[in-house]
């Protein structure tokens, strides 16, 4: 992590607490951070970006830690409300709850723009304290918190045009290949214990435990979303695929193709699953 990056990180917490606020980690700078992925993983991608939310009924919360931070030398964004700079750091605030944010919308009271925040308080909930020495404690998102957010995230980006949707896509894809992968991580082999998953194969394992882990997180709002990307998402030629086989000759796309519809499928199995009474 960069260094701007860490003392922005390190000031959003030492605020935060000041002023009492619990905030969590949200964005995909939680892979720095969370004990979820281990030394043997791939890479997962950079950012300069630190996503911070927190429950709150008004607005007060949200302008007392905006304010305490420009005291601190951030700066506002000059065309996105909820972010902030410290040099290239860049840092968003983004409040949640019922109050503030009715039927899962945040609007934003000077742009107002619509934010989707539906499936916050679930993943928020289930944070973890982080690890590492990077920056002091905070609260960190799980990865199923995580892929829970990104797939809402992917299905409005992608519907609003531009081009974040496509990095979404690619964090999804890096959970389906990679989660519970580590080498000190037996979930997957266990997997095959189980009567419903016996036989299931080692590579799409992990897709089916991280669709378990969703659907047994997912509210009935959040999971209505996991529901569509799914069924949006599964086709070989389907935008979320095109994403996957981007950029390889035919031969390497097509075989992209088809190992993200087989981790897709899986990722639907595990999560249907879960969703089942009685489960």
């Amino acid at each position: 992590m960069e260094s701007e990056l860490q003392k922005a990180v390190q000031e959003v917490t030492d605020a935060a607490k000041a002023l009492n606020i619990d905030i969590v980690l949200v964005g995909a700078l939680m892979s720095e951070f969370t004990p979820e992925i281990e030394a043997d993983y791939p890479q997962f991608r950079r950012t300069n970006d630190a996503d911070f939310a927190f429950t709150t009924h008004d607005w007060s919360a949200y302008k007392k830690l905006r304010e305490a931070l420009l005291k601190k030398d951030f700066k506002p964004d000059t065309h996105i409300e909820h972010r902030l700079h410290l040099g290239a750091a860049m840092v968003d605030l983004i409040p949640y709850g019922p109050q503030i944010a009715p039927g899962g919308k945040l609007s934003w009271p000077e742009s107002e723009f619509e934010m989707t925040v539906t499936g916050f308080d679930e993943a928020c909930a289930t944070a973890r304290k982080s690890e590492g020495v990077k920056a002091a404690p905070m609260m960190v998102i799980t990865v199923p918190g995580f892929v829970l957010l990104k797939i809402i995230a992917y299905l409005d980006r992608k519907e609003r045009g531009g081009d974040k949707y496509k990095d979404d896509a690619k964090d999804i894809a890096y959970w389906l290949q990679n989660f519970a992968g580590g080498t000190n991580d037996d979930r997957r082999y266990g997997l095959a214990t189980e009567p419903d998953f016996a036989g299931q194969e080692y590579d799409t394992a992990g897709a089916v435990l991280l669709g378990k882990e969703v659907g047994a997180l997912a509210s009935a709002e959040a999971g209505a979303y996991v529901e569509r990307f799914l069924r949006e998402s599964a086709d070989r030629y389907s935008p979320f695929m095109d994403i996957l086989a981007a950029g390889a000759m035919d031969e390497t796309a097509d075989k992209r193709r088809d190992e993200g519809v087989a981790l897709l499928t899986s990722f639907g199995k595990g999560y249907q699953h879960a969703r089942k009474p009685g489960e």
